[in-house]
């Protein structure tokens, strides 16, 4: 009788070690996978502060290539995925964009401001102008 119930307990005792176990594996797959979403969507975020810096300097590339009297209209979103973003031009040679306290920079040479909405960027004599 005495060897019966030393058998059922030590079977309890390994169950609920091995349940445990499993647990914890359980428990640090969750917590990598999440902690690998987080990072992927930070990623993003950076992503999207770099993507919007680079077209805006692209714009700029493209109207310091042409010839002089160059001029078109460009358009930045209010709102990136409904989000609201900050984009400055200091000094006529830093552009910042800076979305989800992600912050992009990116040296240019232009001259004038940038917003959100309808830009204009011309180029007059060889220097190019931000709606100026």
């Amino acid at each position: 009788m005495l060897l019966e119930n030393s058998n059922k307990s030590q079977s309890a005792v390994e169950f609920i070690a091995l349940a445990s176990f499993m647990l914890f594996v359980v428990l640090g797959f969750f917590a990598i996978t999440s902690s690998k979403i987080l990072d992927s969507k930070e990623e993003a975020n950076r992503k999207v502060a770099e993507d919007t810096a680079n077209f805006v300097n692209g714009e700029i590339k493209i109207a310091r290539s042409v010839n002089s009297g160059y001029s078109r209209n460009f358009f930045l979103p209010q709102t990136i995925n409904g989000v609201d973003y900050t984009i400055t031009l200091t000094d006529n040679r830093e552009l910042a964009v800076n979305y989800l306290g992600y912050e992009y920079l990116r040296f240019v040479n232009a001259t004038g401001t940038i917003s959100k909405g309808k830009n204009k960027i011309s180029n007059v004599n060889g220097r190019v102008y931000l709606n100026s």
